[in-house]
Formats: structure tokens, C-alpha cells, sequence
């Protein structure tokens, strides 16, 4: 075989290769948000404890530009879940371009009771999907958020945010 052939081998070897290593497990893990509650995320996310100082629970995967993060509050008199989920879109707005707000759903996961909401719009100029959810739990509140850039990603990856939000249990 000539040099040349070899060469050739050795770079559809290496793209074989590289492609192979694109593909994403379709598993799930379950991960502990500090000692409040769990969810399962893909095994494709990793922790990254920058994207929310203090949240329980952070993991992205920079690369599919798919980050969630979960924070607890305890109870108190002036807190409810629609008075936490207006704060959230309150800061998630004024933060957007153009934001556009889904109606809120009433839900239930994990036996307890909340609401979700989208977000639409744009940050620095990209397109951003958010989709926030608030939950009364026996102590507090628990608030997750999944997000991720481009409506194309959003449809790609709407079976890995509803998996997630809806794997919640609390401790």
C-alpha cells in the first residue's frame, strides 16, 4: 500500500473515531441537591458550582449550552410559590431582551404541589430558553431551572428538561 493510502487510513480512522466520541449516553444519574431533595439529570451534565453561588444543585454541559440549577427557601409568612416564581421571572426579565412568558401550569412532582413557567427572549444578543419551577415542599420552597440556548436545542432537549423536572423528590 502506498504512503499516501496510510495517511488516508489514518484520517477516516481518527474521524471514525472523533464522531464516535460525539455521541451522548442516554442514561440518566440521580444527584443529591445538598440534603434537600434529588433529581435525576443525563449523564452528559456535570457539576459546575458557578452558575448560581449558594444553589444546592448546578450541572451543565458547556459544550450543548444546557445548564440547570436548583435553590431551596425555607418557609416564612411573606413566601409563596407565586410570589417566588414572579421574583424569578421578575430577574429572569429585566435580564432578557424581548422576553415572552408562558402561562404559569399548575403542577405536582414528586407529591408536591407548584407551578411552571417558560421564558423566551434573548441575552447578549442570543436567543435563550428558560423553563423555572416552583415547589412547596414540608419546609420550603424549592425552585429548579433549566435552560438552554436556541429554540432548535429547546426541542432537541425537551425530554431531557421534562425528565429532570420531573424526577424531583424531596428528602
Amino acid at each position: 500500500m502506498k504512503k499516501s493510502n496510510y495517511n488516508v487510513l489514518i484520517i477516516v480512522g481518527f474521524l471514525v473515531m472523533a464522531l464516535a466520541g460525539c455521541k451522548y449516553s442516554k442514561e440518566y444519574q440521580l444527584v443529591k441537591g445538598g440534603d434537600k431533595f434529588t433529581v435525576m439529570v443525563p449523564s452528559w451534565v456535570k457539576e459546575d458550582k458557578t452558575l448560581k453561588p449558594g444553589a444546592e444543585f448546578q450541572y451543565a454541559n458547556r459544550f450543548r449550552n444546557f445548564y440547570c440549577i436548583g435553590t431551596y427557601e425555607a418557609k416564612n409568612s411573606t413566601k409563596s410559590v407565586s410570589s417566588i416564581m414572579a421574583g424569578n421571572i421578575g430577574i429572569l426579565s429585566k435580564a432578557m431582551g424581548q422576553p415572552v412568558i408562558s402561562d404559569s401550569l399548575g403542577v405536582t412532582i414528586g407529591g408536591l404541589n407548584g407551578a411552571r413557567v417558560e421564558i423566551f427572549g434573548t441575552m447578549s444578543g442570543d436567543p435563550i430558553y428558560f423553563s423555572e419551577v416552583v415547589l412547596e415542599g414540608k419546609n420550603g420552597f424549592y425552585h429548579l431551572s433549566v435552560w438552554t440556548r436556541t429554540a432548535d436545542r429547546k426541542l432537541k432537549f425537551k425530554g431531557d428538561i421534562d425528565h429532570i423536572l420531573n424526577s424531583f423528590k424531596e428528602i
